[in-house]
């Protein structure tokens, strides 16, 4: 999947973790990070131990010369440290535990007694094909302290797409509260009926901070939702006459396989515009989130079948009662219910 950097993210995702490194691999004190200009990714590929997820940013395919950044609002505040923002080479393993030995240059497994010795500084190993894989890694999300968009000059909008979910409207809340009151973007819209909408803007709704502050209270969708609908050309054809810069789509795979198409076009035109996905799914089958939006609820439902389930089966002799509950290929509500 190919999507852009956007101008924010609305959730961040902190993790804390020591990890007994040998020598050969540790970091000393006295070494620094490295510079700004080297991307997490790039130092990856020039031989550490991460292999992290690419993410596209959208100086790769936008006029570098007229590239620029500007400090994020956030920084521009007093009470606001600077330890709050991600540092451009902050990641998240995907997985807690790793093999220390494991190196990127010949994805292979160094012996355990490699650092002990002192006659192998130089020595290259013979690996085996496929004896193991790099640690994989993601860009950690949260606030930069430099963005690529000037915040009075963006305009945002929002989509909901494929079924509905609990959480949907205080996503688009919460969304519009962080646009508005953090960053200063002025010019907020909801794009009704999923897909189908961006074919009619003139019936784009300008959301503001009175508009979705009862959002959260209200089930469904207020933008409304639809399955299908998507011609991407026709999309980003909208985007670019409305003078949308910031796109925001909230949905399942298929809402994202159709984001990560809209991205794919507004990068091969070159258009400054950035595409960024909240991904919908009660399944909570995301990969590093603790729970995704909808799935507690879901959870709660599930028990209320699940008693009444077990009320019937308990009055009569040898009765079984079966509930099936969502989960497609992940079975948490199951596990969790």
């Amino acid at each position: 999947m190919k999507l852009a950097i956007a101008l924010l993210s609305t959730s961040s995702l902190f993790v804390a973790a020591s990890a007994f490194i040998p020598p050969g691999l540790r970091r000393s004190s006295t070494q620094q990070r490295p510079s700004s200009d080297v991307t997490l990714a790039a130092e990856s590929n020039g031989g550490g131990l991460w292999n992290v997820q690419r993410v596209d940013h959208i100086s790769d395919w936008t006029d570098s010369s007229s590239f620029k950044t500007y400090p994020n609002p956030l920084s521009l505040k007093d009470k606001v440290p600077s330890s709050w923002f991600v540092g451009l080479n902050d990641a998240v393993a995907a997985k807690v535990n790793i093999n220390a030995l494991e190196t990127i240059d010949d994805n292979c497994l160094l012996p355990d007694d490699f650092f002990d010795s002192d006659t192998n500084d130089n020595e290259e190993e013979d690996c085996e094909g496929d004896r193991g894989l790099n640690a994989e890694a993601f860009i950690l999300a949260g606030p930069r302290a430099e963005i690529v968009f000037d915040p009075k000059k963006s305009k945002a909008a929002i989509v909901t797409c494929g079924g509905l979910c609990p959480g949907l409207n205080t996503v688009v809340r919460e969304l519009i509260m962080c646009l508005r009151r953090q960053y200063g973007v002025t010019e907020t819209y909801g794009i009704p009926a999923g897909y189908r909408g961006f074919l009619t803007p003139e019936t784009w709704r300008p959301l503001d901070i009175n508009a979705v502050k009862n959002f959260h209270e209200q089930g469904g969708s207020v933008l409304g939702s639809s399955r299908g609908g998507h011609d991407t050309k026709a999309i980003v054809d909208t985007l670019v006459e409305q003078g949308v810069n910031l796109l925001f789509v909230v949905g399942g795979d298929g809402t994202v396989r159709g984001a990560a198409k809209i991205a794919d076009e507004v990068k091969a035109r070159g258009l400054p515009i950035s595409v960024a996905v909240i991904p919908k799914t009660i399944d909570n089958d995301i990969p590093l989130l603790d729970r995704t939006f909808g799935f507690e609820t879901a959870v709660e439902a599930a028990r209320d079948a699940i008693n009444v389930a077990n009320v019937e089966a308990e009055g009569f002799p040898h009765a079984l009662g079966v509930v099936k509950v969502m989960g497609r290929n992940s079975g948490f509500i199951a596990m969790h219910s």
